[in-house]
């Protein structure tokens, strides 16, 4: 499958059928629910805005591929990272930051890299959309640990942290003006 041919990104609408999504996992159920019970009510109130990967009209895969979530947030990097410009930021508790809530692919799309193109969107949406009109410094996510490699993979660093790293859902992030 390939981004802009096989499929497109955009952001959630009202008529999109959410009802068919499967996650595989029981672990990634909530995932699911939010998606099925959630993203279309906090997306029309502005509590997050959810973009979904869609099968190209006319394709047998005519149906919802996968997710993201975005959500105004900050990241606490105390202990963890140390902004070199400016380096007064530093004497913050926390910075301002996007956070990519909640990412999903359908267990039967897995393996098409889509995973990896919700994330290049989610990226380029903040640093496009977000950065030269609001202050925001990273894109972070709360990564589930046996995703922490893929978000590695992606750019995200793990905010080195002895408590962090202890996280169920370990604190990732980029740096914005490093990308």
């Amino acid at each position: 499958m390939i981004f802009g041919e096989d499929y497109s990104i955009r952001l959630l609408d009202p008529s999109d059928s959410t009802s068919g999504f499967k996650t595989g996992d029981p672990a990634a159920q909530p995932l699911k629910s939010f998606l099925q019970n959630q993203a279309q009510e906090f997306h029309q109130h502005s509590i997050a805005k959810t973009y979904v990967a869609l099968g190209e009209a006319g394709d047998a895969t005519d149906k919802l591929l996968g997710f993201f979530t975005l959500i105004a947030s900050e990241i606490d990097i105390r202990g963890g990272y140390v902004v070199d410009d400016p380096t007064h930021a530093n004497r913050y508790a926390s910075l301002p930051a996007v956070k990519l809530a909640r990412l999903a692919v359908d267990s039967r799309f897995r393996g098409f890299r889509i995973g990896e193109a919700l994330v290049d969107y989610s990226l380029a949406v903040v640093v496009e959309n977000v950065v030269p009109y609001v202050g925001c410094r990273f894109l972070v996510t709360d990564a589930k640990q046996p995703a922490v490699a893929f978000y590695e993979k992606m750019g995200f660093t793990l905010l080195d942290t002895e408590d962090n790293r202890k996280r169920e859902n370990p604190v990732m992030f980029i740096d914005l003006l490093k990308c």
